[in-house]
């Protein structure tokens, strides 16, 4: 563990760097912004929505929300950073918020094509369980990975979100299989594989950069664990 690390909450001055870790979260350590293929966009235009979604539209609850992101900070750099949330804590989905806000920045005509390309992803999608902690959106830039940044990221993001009360049952966290660094943090730190699925659906091939994603769980015992680290 780096020890001059500071994890702190995001601030719009960390908006660049957030869009940033989604798009290389999303990629998983290739060249393949899955996102990007969905919405039919490029990446610079996806760049775009993201930076006006976190700006303008601080929707909690969801992916996209620059108050759900923590921050890791090395001597005043930002290395890396996690996106939380819990899961319909409003009583909205999160696909729902997320679907609705992304779509506002979407061109009409492109709609029929998107919503057949997210019936395509459901192949590769898990039920997020209400009155759960969420992680998604987890990034450390290269030259500070193996030094427990991440883990750090998940301890603190875990007793952002725990409440004692026990209304939160668990954590869950989505991701593709091959991603092996942050799967491998993840059941260090508590979570264990309850579901894999995997694709041979050629069009899939062609929207995510693996086609097989794994659900972890971290039990209720196991959060109050870590919300006292």
């Amino acid at each position: 563990m780096l020890s001059d690390l500071v994890v702190r909450n995001a601030t719009p001055l960390d908006i660049d760097f957030i869009v940033e870790t989604i798009i290389e979260a999303d990629k998983s350590g290739t060249t393949i912004c899955s996102m990007c293929n969905i919405l039919i966009i490029s990446e610079t235009e996806y760049r775009k929505i993201l930076t006006e979604i976190l700006f303008k539209e601080d929707v909690e609850g969801q992916e996209f929300s620059l108050s759900g992101f923590l921050i890791a900070e090395f001597r005043g750099e930002s290395i890396g950073a996690l996106g939380s949330w819990v899961e319909a804590a409003s009583g909205v989905p999160s696909h729902l918020l997320l679907s609705t806000l992304l779509l506002h920045y979407i061109g009409r005509e492109k709609i029929p094509l998107i919503l057949a390309n997210f019936r395509l992803t459901k192949e590769l999608s898990f039920k997020r369980d209400e009155r759960t902690v969420q992680l998604e959106y987890g990034y450390v830039k290269k030259e500070f990975r193996r030094k427990g940044v991440y883990t750090k990221l998940m301890i603190e993001s875990i007793k952002k979100n725990y409440l004692p009360d026990h209304s939160v049952s668990k954590a869950q966290g989505i991701c593709f299989k091959k991603n092996i660094p942050s799967l491998n943090s993840a059941v260090k730190l508590g979570f264990h594989e309850v579901e894999s699925k995997i694709s041979e659906n050629e069009q899939l091939k062609k929207i995510f950069p693996y086609n097989e994603k794994v659900l972890v769980e971290m039990n209720q015992q196991r959060l109050k664990e870590v919300s006292n680290l």
